[in-house]
């Protein structure tokens, strides 16, 4: 049985083995990196529009005021 690397050119190779090194990782480290699997990340994530809205509101704060109608990005970076 082939395997799935033997899909990949040379040149291909040899620059994840380059990306690989300058990030300090081994290829395999690497590529898991890229495709989310380090440290047991899901690397899709399935579920409804529904589900991701109700996940959105868990999160968001009650009871937050708004922010004045003049507030603007010099407010946070130059109070």
């Amino acid at each position: 049985m082939a395997s799935t690397l033997d899909q990949v050119s040379a040149e291909t190779e040899q620059a994840l083995i380059a990306q690989a090194a300058a990030s300090g990782l081994s290829v395999d480290d690497y590529l898991k990196r890229l495709l989310g699997v380090a440290n047991n990340i899901p690397q899709i994530i399935s579920g409804s529009v529904e589900e991701f809205i109700q996940a959105m509101e868990s999160l968001a704060e009650k009871d937050v005021q708004p922010l004045p109608r003049d507030f603007s990005r010099e407010d946070i970076y130059f109070p």
